[in-house]
């Protein structure tokens, strides 16, 4: 029974066999297809160009993957593989999860390479040109190009040029030894003398003058002939100058002169020739001339020869020279002889004959400063015309300073007339005096008022425009005056101490007001045969753009204006808004009244006399303005003779400026 039992167990066994075996192989199979569809990725690898895709080599060099049939597999983490062809560099890549499905890979061909060498002389000199391209420069070559078709140009100075046409492959070298020809030249030399004796490298060639054919090559030429220098230059024999001549100036055999100078630091001269002492080689058994001068010295002049090969000490010393200077000027000036102060013109000094610089100083005066080499011969004589500032800028043609704001000035010269007012003229004032008055000195005046814009390079709190600038004190006016001065290096017109007036320098050239005198006659007598009650003339109807008023536009405003009169501007108007007056001059009547100069009074002065450059009472009250303006609406009001009285700064009341000419 237990047999039995036994059998039947085996042949349980063998029946179970086949059936685990075939579900391990389910299992594996099943695995399998899950990794692939899971785990491994593939990539086409596509390689440029594309004629490489059956020849290229694809290899895993990192990472878990293998290659099969151009795809590479890898199994979830990134690979990099080397891409390879003959002839081709090889490539590296990087595939990663963000890497395409197709991945191009480029090759780049190897170049080939050209190596050539040349074995004649002067190798060194070989330049190797491919298509026009100076690839090396040597006897030798080892150099990569790109596979394709070249023109290459072999040329050395000394040989005859080789060109030739190249077929570079990819990864293979081309091997060049050319043979080079040599230049086929000559050389023809001569000298002055002739009859020397030539070597060309050493070998003698017959004397000058000789012709003699040359290979190309660079020589050594010698020439020798007696009683003169050996004469050596390398001479070269070119693909560019196969025919090479020399005319060759042999030079006499040479002594030599030691010389040695006091005081030092002059000038030494050869012949002619400056040279520095010391030992000094000259042409021997000929005459040459010795010079040395330096400035403050007597001059050292002499002649000497020598024979060949004699070396002379030649000691030269110098002794001093002196001679008169006379300084003059036009005015006295400070006399600076090299930056010390020497005395004042008139001025005679002696002085050493060396380079002096004298410089002439006067305040208010452009400095002026001259050089000279006193001589013991002559008296040297300095005569200067002394400019002032203002007057050598202008020599210069340099432009005004109140060029540059715009102003415009014009010149006058003022003659005797009577100003103030006759006693029967309408609207006249008690204080307008009829005082004989009379000018001395040209006058320039401003063409046009001082606008906002011109003052404010003064003051910049002044809005800049073409308005007349106004609502300043007079005070202001006579610093604006002094400030226009100082930049023409003018000599100021008024002394102002913390904004008082303490004086006026009426010499002074400087800007300044107008006094009521010239006021008075720009508006009444310039241009006219006889005085004019208005700026216009006599006429009682105010001429059509005769200037800036009150006018009809002003009738609801203030209580006097001119009801028939249409300016077009209810207050200031821009300088020049109107015709000029007879005299040439804008908004003299109208616009912004005007400071003059002169204060006010009630005290009569002396009538009898005829008052020279007259400004007015020297004591007196508030300071005058002169001009009707914008606000004036009455015809006395427009009278040139009326006296405008202020204290202080007003929206009406502005300047304009003159100067003296001389």
């Amino acid at each position: 029974m237990s047999d039995l039992d036994s059998q039947l167990k085996q042949r349980q066994k063998s029946s179970l066999l086949p059936l685990l075996i075939a579900t391990l192989v389910t299992i594996s199979v099943a695995l399998i297809i899950i990794v692939y569809l899971f785990v491994v990725k593939g990539h086409a690898i596509k390689v440029m160009p594309l004629e490489l895709q059956d020849s290229m080599v694809i290899e895993v060099q990192s990472g878990v993957g293998f290659v099969s049939d151009d795809v590479v597999y890898r199994f979830g983490g990134d690979v990099t593989i080397a891409v390879s062809a003959p002839t081709y560099f090889e490539s590296q890549k990087l595939i990663t999860d963000a890497s395409a499905s197709v991945v191009e890979v480029e090759l780049k061909p190897k170049p080939g390479i050209l190596n050539g060498s040349v074995a004649q002389a002067y190798g060194d000199s070989t330049l190797w040109v491919v298509n026009g391209r100076l690839l090396a420069k040597g006897a030798q070559i080892e150099e990569p190009l790109e596979a394709g078709s070249y023109q290459l140009s072999i040329e050395n100075p000394y040989y005859e040029p080789v060109q030739q046409s190249l077929t570079v492959e990819r990864d293979k070298a081309v091997m060049l030894a050319p043979e080079l020809t040599a230049v086929d030249g000559k050389m023809t030399l001569d000298s002055n003398p002739q009859g020397a004796d030539v070597y060309v490298d050493g070998v003698a060639k017959g004397k000058t003058p000789v012709s003699f054919s040359s290979l190309g090559g660079s020589f050594k030429v010698e020439l020798h002939k007696a009683g003169f220098e050996p004469t050596v230059e390398q001479v070269d024999i070119t693909n560019s100058n196969g025919d090479v001549k020399r005319q060759y100036n042999l030079k006499p055999q040479q002594a030599y002169l030691d010389i040695t100078t006091s005081p030092a630091g002059g000038t030494l001269l050869i012949d002619g020739n400056q040279v520095e002492p010391g030992q000094i080689s000259i042409d021997a058994n000929a005459i040459h001339t010795v010079r040395y001068v330096k400035p403050g010295f007597y001059s050292f002049n002499s002649k000497v020869i020598l024979p060949p090969k004699e070396i002379k000490t030649y000691p030269i010393t110098l002794k001093p020279e002196q001679g008169k200077v006379s300084v003059k000027s036009n005015v006295e000036a400070d006399v600076y002889i090299n930056g010390n102060l020497a005395g004042k013109t008139p001025l005679t000094k002696t002085l050493p004959a060396t380079e002096h610089e004298i410089k002439l100083v006067k305040q208010g005066y452009r400095s002026v400063v001259k050089k000279l080499i006193p001589s013991a011969k002559h008296t040297s004589s300095v005569d200067v015309t002394m400019l002032t500032e203002f007057d050598a800028r202008r020599k210069e043609g340099r432009p005004l300073f109140i060029s540059t704001l715009g102003m415009q000035m014009q010149l006058f010269n003022m003659t005797a007339f009577t100003m103030g007012s006759p006693a029967n003229e309408i609207g006249r004032q008690r204080n307008e005096f009829a005082v004989r008055v009379d000018f001395t000195r040209p006058v320039w005046v401003g063409k046009h008022e001082v606008t906002q814009a011109q003052y404010h390079a003064f003051d910049n709190s002044v809005a800049k425009s073409q308005l007349p600038v106004s609502n300043i004190s007079w005070i202001d006016a006579a610093k604006y005056c002094n400030w226009l001065s100082e930049q023409e290096a003018l000599t100021p017109y008024y002394r102002i101490n913390n904004d008082q007036l303490v004086g006026v320098n009426t010499q002074a050239r400087g800007y300044r007001l107008l006094s009521e005198a010239e006021w008075e006659w720009l508006a009444k007598k310039a241009k006219r045969a006889s005085p004019t009650k208005y700026v216009w003339g006599d006429s009682e109807r105010l001429p059509r753009e005769a200037g800036n008023f009150a006018d009809q536009t002003l009738k609801s405003k203030q209580a006097f204006y001119f009801e028939d009169y249409k300016d077009g501007f209810t207050g200031k108007a821009p300088v020049g808004s109107f015709r000029a007056d007879k005299a040439g001059l804008y908004d003299l009547a109208g616009n912004v009244s005007e400071w003059v100069f002169d204060v006010s009074s009630y005290v009569t002065p002396d009538l009898s006399v005829v008052h020279k450059d007259y400004t007015g009472p020297i004591q007196g009250g508030s300071r005058l303005a002169k001009g009707s303006n914008y606000q004036s609406g009455r015809m006395q009001s427009l009278r040139s003779a009326l006296k405008i009285v202020s204290d202080g700064p007003s929206e009406t009341i502005g300047f304009r400026i003159a100067r003296y000419e001389r």
